[in-house]
Order: structure tokens, then C-alpha cells, then sequence
């Protein structure tokens, strides 16, 4: 059993919305080489992979000093595939080659704001607190409680009037922002969720937690990057 996590980046080759979007330039960087980076400067991982069906991307991965460049099933390409079965699926391959590893992270490359010292600190609380599971979190801009629809044509609140509150009164809710997820090997792969048993957070800043979606996410984040302070971990990224 390898006492070092593994890390995880899934990097699908097909993006709907943003056609190459794990390979999109931020500051005239691939958004995977972020991720890569991020997690070796952290120190904490025996290995970083970066799982996707791609060739392009994997010969990225490899010139930004991934680890492994693993190539995924057509099956874990598509659409539909959740990053739950595409880490399955490395755990399981590290497993055929006779390598346990009992704890894992997966960063997602959309968020490339996180840095080397979110990583450490995530590590030691989730080592700490004994957890099965620690997601990093951001609030939600907007309370969502107050979200409305138009389901005939007319504007309802989707939660119904009771939440239509000040927004003081409302609870504060969050939502992952891909930044990571640790996760005990054996008991996501028996529970085969990350909201399973045990989930504990990390808070990130908003500043430091940007979920590229379409280029618009992209624009911001190279402000927010262009705007950052000269600090070692993010100096970094």
C-alpha cells in the first residue's frame, strides 16, 4: 500500500461549450499545465496522472512533467462520463499493476487559481480531522434559495415564497469549485461517491477559485491573475 496520495487530473480531449478547453492558454499557459504544476509544487503526492483520451493533451501532460499520461476507455470520453467512474477507473489500473494507494486527490484543470499551499493545507486538515473525504468549497455569489423559473410562461420562485427572504436570513450555501476533492482509496471505491460518508470542506477564496466554463471565465480569470499580489504560492501558478 503506497502511504503518498495519488494524483488524479482528468483532462477530456471533447468540450461542448469551450471546444479544447483543457488546453485554452491563461497567460499563454495551457490550463493543464496548471493543474500539474499546482500539485508537484505541493510535495505532498507520490505521483501526478492525468487521465483523458486525447493524444494532444497527453503529450502535454508529459511536457509539463506529468507522472503519467493515462489513456482512458472511449467508453470514459463521452459526454456523460462522470470524473467519479474516470477515477475509478485509474484506481483501478494502478490496482491491476499490484499498486495500492490509500488515499487519492483529483484536481479538475477548470479551476487553475488553486495553488501548491491549498493543496498542503487541504492535505494536513484532512489527515488531521480523520476523514474519508475533504472537498474544497466557495459560497454561492448569489443565495440560490432565491433562484426563480418560468416553468408556464410566468416568473415563480423555484423554492417557493417562503425563501424569498432577505438574503441575512437566508442560510449561507456552497457549492465545489473543482479546486480538489481527497478521498480514502478503498472507501470510494466501495461507496463510489465523493459525497459519501464523512465529507468534510475546505473554504477557498473566490479570488483563488475560478471555474472555466467559457471563455468569458477565461477573460476573468487572466484579471484576477494580472491583479495578484506577488505571494510565493502564487508566484507559483
Amino acid at each position: 500500500m503506497i502511504t503518498k496520495p495519488l494524483c488524479i487530473i482528468p483532462a477530456r480531449g471533447g468540450s461542448k461549450r469551450f471546444p479544447r478547453k483543457n488546453l485554452a492558454l491563461l497567460q499563454g499557459k495551457p490550463l493543464l499545465a496548471y493543474a500539474i504544476e499546482a500539485a508537484r509544487e505541493s510535495e505532498i503526492f507520490d505521483l501526478v496522472c492525468v487521465s483523458s483520451e486525447d493524444q494532444e493533451i497527453l503529450e502535454t501532460a508529459v511536457w509539463y512533467q506529468a507522472g503519467l499520461a493515462l489513456a482512458r476507455p472511449p467508453a470514459l470520453a463521452s459526454d456523460n462520463a462522470q470524473v467519479r467512474q474516470v477515477c475509478t477507473h485509474v484506481l483501478e489500473y494502478f490496482i491491476s499493476k499490484g499498486h495500492f494507494y490509500r488515499e487519492f486527490a483529483v484536481l479538475l484543470v477548470t479551476n487553475p487559481l488553486r495553488t501548491s499551499q491549498d493543496l498542503r493545507s487541504a492535505y494536513e486538515i484532512f489527515r488531521s480531522r480523520q476523514a474519508n473525504y475533504l472537498m474544497s468549497l466557495v459560497p454561492f455569489a448569489h443565495p440560490p434559495q432565491r433562484a426563480v423559473w418560468a416553468p408556464q410562461g410566468y416568473v415563480e420562485p423555484y423554492f417557493g415564497l417562503n425563501q424569498m427572504k432577505q438574503t441575512q436570513r437566508l442560510d449561507q450555501l456552497y457549492r465545489h469549485d473543482g479546486s480538489f476533492i481527497f478521498a480514502k482509496s478503498q472507501i470510494f471505491l466501495a461507496e463510489g461517491e465523493f459525497y459519501g460518508s464523512k465529507v468534510i470542506p475546505y473554504f477557498m477564496e473566490a479570488e483563488r477559485s475560478v471555474d472555466i466554463d467559457n471563455p468569458l471565465d477565461l477573460a476573468w480569470a487572466e484579471f484576477l491573475l494580472s491583479r495578484s499580489s506577488p505571494r510565493e504560492d502564487l508566484k507559483s501558478l
